[in-house]
């Protein structure tokens, strides 16, 4: 008697993010929305036959966490990697996933450090340094002449080139950086003198580029000791946390991003109804980019008939995917190039200036 075919394997996918702790909101919507994505692809059918599976990993704060958490996905065996969800937890990561030969997709990871390499990493966002000119220059546009930098640098790999790009596109147009005031997250004394720092160099305006928590509590201290500066931010920040922390304190914070939260497009609408229906609350952008990502990952495996282990090929290889905020195309280096938005804080809630 002839037995039934058996079914193929599950592709394992491994999501690796910040789950636990008071800075998760990026890690846990981002495994949501790339959750999401899988469920949405497996009820389709799968990708060429095969069904998709996504386990997840808290990958903490440090570089040894971001570590701990790839060998703990390569030990439940993953095949091809979503994450990590901010530039420092994955430049220290992207060594050990290189030697596994599990590719890695970021829905979130920024960096210009990772941008023209021909490696095992590949992303849905551009590099950051786009946005800061950007701010920099709506920042200058909008009579801006002396600014304040204050960036978090646990996730060095994001913040100082934002920082620097924002500063040196700040001087060109004419501005004057203040102070430059670094801290790290877990050194809140640092965070406090930082803050001090940025008031007293009387500076018109503050950059934060920061955690949404850490953004929210400048902006409430700024205020609290009479000062009221124009604040900008970079994407970091741009999470609903930040509007649940910072109360009226945050309104008119002005971001670049390459992620719109009020936008006006079916495919953006289908996707926050569909997240807010799927896990009870409001998608941001962590989300949506990790849904991205585990799209394009599908789109990938399809082109290698369900084979991960050709994935370095064919990641490269996808062009005009439809995602959440437009079409994706890789470049050959798993780069991503996308249009970016200028955001502020309207009555409680996001909104696009430009």
């Amino acid at each position: 008697m002839l037995g039934l075919p058996r079914e193929p394997r599950a592709v394992r996918i491994g999501f690796a993010g910040q789950l636990e702790g008071l800075m998760s909101d990026l890690g846990v919507q981002g495994r949501n929305g790339g959750q999401l994505a899988v469920e949405h692809l497996n009820a389709a059918g799968g990708v060429a036959g095969r069904r998709l599976e996504l386990v997840a990993e808290h990958d903490g704060t440090s570089a040894d966490d971001a570590r701990a958490a790839v060998t703990r996905l390569l030990a439940r065996n993953v095949q091809v990697a979503v994450g990590h969800m901010t530039s420092g937890q994955t430049v220290a990561a992207l060594p050990l996933w290189e030697a596994a030969g599990v590719p890695l997709i970021s829905p979130t990871t920024s960096t210009p450090e990772l941008e023209g390499k021909a490696d095992g990493f590949f992303r849905v966002i551009p590099a950051n340094t786009s946005w800061a000119t950007d701010l920099a220059s709506y920042a200058r546009a909008h009579g801006l002449r002396e600014v304040a930098i204050v960036r978090e640098t646990a996730n060095a790999p994001f913040s100082t080139p934002f920082a620097e790009a924002f500063a040196a596109r700040f001087r060109e147009l004419g501005g004057t950086v203040a102070a430059d005031l670094p801290y790290v997250t877990s050194d809140r004394k640092a965070f406090a003198e930082a803050l001090l720092h940025a008031r007293q160099s009387a500076a018109s305006g503050v950059l934060l580029v920061c955690p949404a928590r850490d953004v929210a509590m400048a902006a409430q201290a700024f205020h609290r000791d009479g000062f009221f500066p124009a604040m900008y931010s970079s994407s970091w920040g741009y999470t609903r946390e930040l509007l649940l922390a910072g109360g009226r304190d945050v309104e008119g914070i002005v971001f670049a991003h390459a992620y719109a939260a009020d936008l006006d497009d079916e495919a953006f609408r289908n996707f926050h109804a569909a997240y807010a229906a799927r896990f009870g609350w409001e998608p941001n952008f962590a989300a949506a980019f990790a849904y991205e990502a585990v799209m394009v990952l599908g789109d990938a495996l399809a082109r290698a008939g369900g084979d991960p282990v050709m994935l370095p090929r064919t990641l490269p290889e996808v062009r005009d995917l439809a995602g959440v905020l437009g079409p994706i195309s890789l470049d050959q280096y798993g780069d991503v190039h996308r249009r970016s938005f200028i955001l502020t804080i309207r009555d409680g809630e996001f909104a696009t200036l430009q």
